[in-house]
């Protein structure tokens, strides 16, 4: 064989395999055409699917609001609307849950086609809203062969797969592959590249571990080939960014990755490209790695030079805005360049409104934009008004220097703001104006105490001249009267707290002392140490004449000079005090003058006024010089009596004064005499305070004019007990008729012949929720006292006027009643009126109102009285003289008194069957009653002689126990209605009404 023909032959044998290669690559791409075609037919397919099935989510969206609120119109239009926009549906229904068709359309189309359907349940917010049915043509048709593509693949392609098979394992096996031989001088010619590259390259195994590397790699990474393998993790920290699965992870998912990472063990940068490579039938990962630390580091200074420059650059405007001052930088032509936001809120602009401006914009001053001396390198001050935004003239003061900006001269102007400056120097001025005009004294010295300033007012109250205290120090002006530790706590307060104000008494260059109010205040520089103190002080000399004046006013009695009460009470306590101390006794003394307004009222206020400056003088020359007397109140006096031996010494004092009084007093040569009621009560024995021994003396002279007056009484517990009854009754009595604790009870009149009820006497009881019944002897003088009795005797007349109603009302019959009428209700100037209003608004007539008189109104204004009875009488109101016989009344009185009826009172009834007197006194009172046309009635009567002897006399009414008790209301009702004759058997003695 030559060599020609064995050159031939591989030659011709590459040639049948090459074409035979082709011919099978040809139709292996057929298939694979073939199953590309039907696999993106079904893409497509889904797709189209894909995109019927959301345009019916979205009709279902575009459905579900008009759903939710049942408007079907909407419904319908908007089905309608969609199937008109889209030609390609077939139909498009919509049915309710019962069946009932909301929507329906239908478009024809060509036989042969294709569509796509779905039916559905609409669902809103989980309920079933309907069923919607869409129809639509299918956009693309599959060819009729595609639907076998796989079955054709599959038989032309098997085949040639065995085929290619079967010619591959021939050409390898006659040594004829091309593909080896090109691989093996690939692999000589990457030998001789992997170990001549100038960078460093690893090969690592599919795990991570190092196999091979290359002499850079070796020189890089100090490894020799004996350390290999070796794992790559080997080579970082557990700090190092770079994390060596991910990193592969990438590679083998990518199969090429690239990184710049830093190894921290090595101090290196390094760019490492990595790829997957697949080498002997295993799959190995290629590190081709690039020393990059030079300009890494280059990289990392210049940005660290990059930051420090921001943050420079940064701080450097933080400072230019932060200032409290404005800043401006113009360049020489006076053009702003910027302004910091200082200047801008101090004029009120915008940044973008001034850049660019000259500064004659806003400057008044006429060589604001003269740079000449700022351009020498000196700075320039001046003063000028800015225009602000709003229009308002501002006074600043600005000061220029020159700086270099952006590499270019220009000018930095300081803006500073000087309305506050100028207002606090115009309050300065006004301040100073104000010390040295003010009416106190002003005195300012240093921290030494040498004074170095003082006002005009200082100098006219001291009377020293500015010239003669300034460098002295201010105890020059101390009087004496305060002692060194007064100062101390002075000095201690003024240390503590800055301040001290008090009273001092100074004095001035005549020698005079005179008190001041001072004030001092310290003040302190920037440090906090005090430079300066500063007194203020007001003269006290008119303010404290005043005060004792007015004290002098609020503690002695302007019309005798003696002490007033407030006074007494002050010496009373002082004197207390000194008894409790030294175990002894101190004497209150209570002097009431009797019946002084009988003087005022007949003789006059001045004759009074005069009368009670001569009792003044008399009480004075009665007690000793330590002893002490006051007025109280109009003719009420008040003695202390300290160290007194009680019963001797203050019966012997007592019997002076009242003697005192006793002497004629002689005003106008006229003699007017007078006499007084004394108290006396005693400390400890009686009370422990000053107000308890007034107390207890004033009711001790109140006992002394209840025995007689012109005496002394010591004070006595029992009679304060009954003062303090008195009161509780009367406090008590108050609420009373609020709490409708007052009652009527009834006690009929009868005709004594026949025992029938002729009329009635209301008579008051009192239910009290403290206290219980309270006896009529007990409330009437309390209620007499107190004046209540006046209210309480209105509620009377009208709850007696509304019985009589009532019992009209019921029976048809009227029927009197009586009231007991007081002598204070009686005399009052409206009683007449109330009396009327009464019987008016009862609708009663007025002879059923009885009123029932006491013999006292004989010992009052008797013409009053009478007139007063003679306006009741026109009324027509009865009127009956009660308690007959017990008074001082005289037949002449019985003449002059417009009265209907006598009752006789139960002192005389109840032995009239058995005593002459009585007996006399009754008969001699029925001829009188008979002659006058008075009515007569018996009171008291209990017993039936009594009753005998009484009609015997010729006694025709009578009332008592032997009748009936008094009753309360509705048991008098009923027994008015029943028309009972008395006395019952039931009835019983007991106390008189």
């Amino acid at each position: 064989m030559t060599l020609d023909r064995f050159v031939a032959k591989p030659a011709m044998t590459y040639r049948r395999v090459g074409l035979m290669l082709a011919v099978l690559f040809c139709l292996f791409i057929a298939s694979a055409s073939l199953l590309f075609t039907k696999a993106r037919e079904e893409a497509l397919q889904n797709a189209l699917q894909q995109g019927f099935q959301l345009e019916y989510h979205l009709l279902v969206s575009l459905l579900s609001e008009p759903l939710l609120r049942c408007d079907y119109v909407q419904v319908r239009k908007t089905l309608s609307d969609y199937f008109n926009q889209n030609p390609d549906y077939a139909a498009v229904a919509l049915t309710a849950p019962n069946g009932f068709s909301i929507f329906s359309a239908t478009r024809p189309f060509p036989a042969g086609e294709s569509f796509r359907e779905v039916r559905q349940v609409v669902m809103v917010e989980k309920a079933t809203q309907g069923i919607l049915e869409l129809k639509k043509k299918d956009q693309v048709k599959a060819a009729w062969w595609l639907d076998s593509t796989g079955l054709i693949a599959v038989v032309i392609g098997l085949p040639l797969l065995v085929l290619a098979l079967l010619v591959w394992m021939i050409v390898k096996r006659l040594g004829l592959d091309p593909l080896r031989s090109e691989a093996e001088s690939q692999s000589a010619s990457y030998e001789a590249l992997f170990e001549q590259s100038k960078e460093a390259i690893l090969v690592l195994s599919g795990a991570g571990w190092i196999e091979k590397v290359n002499p850079e790699a070796r020189r890089l990474f100090r490894l020799s080939e004996e350390q290999l393998p070796v794992q790559l993790e080997s080579f970082h920290t557990a700090e190092s960014f770079l994390q060596v699965e991910q990193f592969l992870d990438k590679v083998r998912e990518d199969g090429f990755h690239r990184e710049v990472v830093y190894l921290a063990a090595k101090d290196l940068y390094l760019d490492i490209v990595a790829s997957r490579m697949e080498v002997g039938g295993e799959h190995k990962i290629q590190l081709l790695i690039h020393d990059v630390s030079p300009i890494h580091r280059s990289q990392r200074e210049l940005e660290t030079l990059r930051d420090e420059l921001k943050h420079s650059l940064k701080t450097y405007q933080d400072l230019f805005n932060s200032s409290g001052d404005g800043l401006v930088v113009r360049d020489l032509n006076g053009i702003l360049i910027m302004a910091n936001q200082a200047f801008l809120t101090m004029l009120g602009y915008e940044v973008k409104d001034l850049v660019g401006t000259h500064c004659a914009e806003i400057c008044k001053a006429k060589d604001c934009d003269n740079f000449e001396e700022v351009l020498k390198g000196q700075p320039v001050v001046f003063q000028a008004l800015h225009r602000a935004k709003s229009g308002e003239e501002i006074p600043v003061e600005v000061n220029s220097a020159l700086i270099s900006f952006k590499g270019q001269r220009a000018v930095l102007s300081s803006v500073r703001d000087l309305r506050e400056r100028l207002e606090r120097e115009e309050r300065l001025q006004q301040l100073l104006a104000v010390v040295e005009n003010s009416n106190d004294g002003v005195l300012v010295t240093d921290a030494d105490g040498t004074i170095i300033a003082v006002n005009r007012a200082f100098c006219t109250i001291s009377g020293y001249e500015e010239r003669e205290v300034l460098g002295k120090n201010p105890r020059l002006f101390q009087s004496g009267v305060h002692d060194q530790a007064f100062y101390r706590s002075m000095w201690k307060e003024l240390k503590q707290r800055g301040g001290w104000q008090g009273e001092v008494w100074n004095r001035n260059k005549e020698g005079k002392v005179y008190p001041e109010m001072l004030t001092i205040r310290s003040l302190r520089d920037a440090t906090g140490k005090v430079n300066r103190y500063v007194g203020i002080f007001t003269d006290l000399s008119n303010e404290k004449a005043l005060e004792e004046k007015v004290l002098h006013l609020a503690q002695t009695d302007p019309l005798t000079g003696m002490a007033n009460r407030v006074l007494f009470r002050d010496r009373l306590q002082q004197a207390i005090k000194h008894a409790e101390r030294h175990q002894s006794t101190v004497t209150v003394c209570s002097l009431g003058l009797d019946r002084f307004k009988k003087i005022n009222d007949s003789l006059g206020h001045e004759t009074g006024d005069q009368i009670l400056i001569e009792v003044a003088q008399r009480l004075k020359r009665c007690v000793r010089e330590e002893d002490s007397f006051c007025r109280l109140s109009g003719d009420e006096f008040a003695l202390m009596i300290c160290c007194g031996e009680e019963s001797v010494d203050i019966a012997t004092v007592a019997n002076k004064i009242l003697q005192a009084i006793r002497l004629p007093i002689v005003i106008d040569d006229k003699e007017h005499f007078l006499t007084a009621s004394m108290g006396i009560a005693l400390f400890p024995k009686d009370s422990g305070n000053d107000l308890g021994l007034m107390q207890k003396a004033e009711s001790a002279m109140h006992q002394a004019k209840e025995r007689g007056r012109d005496r002394y009484c010591y004070f006595s517990r029992e009679f304060s007990e009954q003062a303090e009854e008195s009161l509780r009754l009367t406090n008590l009595l108050h609420k009373a008729l609020e709490n409708r604790e007052l009652q009527l009870h009834y006690q009929p009149q009868v005709e004594l012949a026949t025992g029938r009820i002729v009329a009635a006497e209301a008579l008051l009881r009192w239910q009290s929720s403290d206290l219980g019944w309270v006896s009529p002897a007990r409330m009437i003088p309390v209620a007499e006292e107190s004046g209540l009795i006046l209210p309480i005797g209105l509620w009377v007349l009208e709850q007696a006027a509304g019985q009589v109603r009532s019992h009209y009302d019921a029976s048809g019959e009227w029927i009197p009643i009586a009231v007991n009428v007081s002598v204070k209700q009686f005399m009052a100037e409206d009683f007449v009126d109330l009396v009327q209003t009464v019987v008016d608004r009862q609708a009663i007539p007025a002879n059923c109102l009885e009123l029932e008189l006491t013999e006292s109104l004989m010992l009052t204004d008797v013409d009053q009285a009478v007139s007063i009875m003679e306006r009741l009488h026109e009324l027509g109101v009865t009127l009956a003289l009660d308690d007959f016989g017990t008074g001082y009344t005289s037949l002449a009185y019985l003449k002059r008194f417009p009265v209907d009826k006598i009752k006789l009172d139960r002192a005389f009834v109840t032995d009239v069957h058995c005593s002459r007197s009585d007996a006399a006194l009754a008969k001699s009172l029925v001829a009188f009653t008979s002659v006058m046309d008075f009515e007569l009635v018996a009171e008291g009567i209990e017993e039936e002689i009594q009753t005998e002897a009484l009609n015997e006399m010729g006694f025709r009414f009578g009332q008592g126990y032997l009748y009936s008790r008094p009753l309360p209301e509705a048991e008098f009702s009923a027994l008015l209605l029943a028309k009972t004759t008395l006395p019952v058997p039931s009835a019983s003695a007991g106390a008189a009404s």
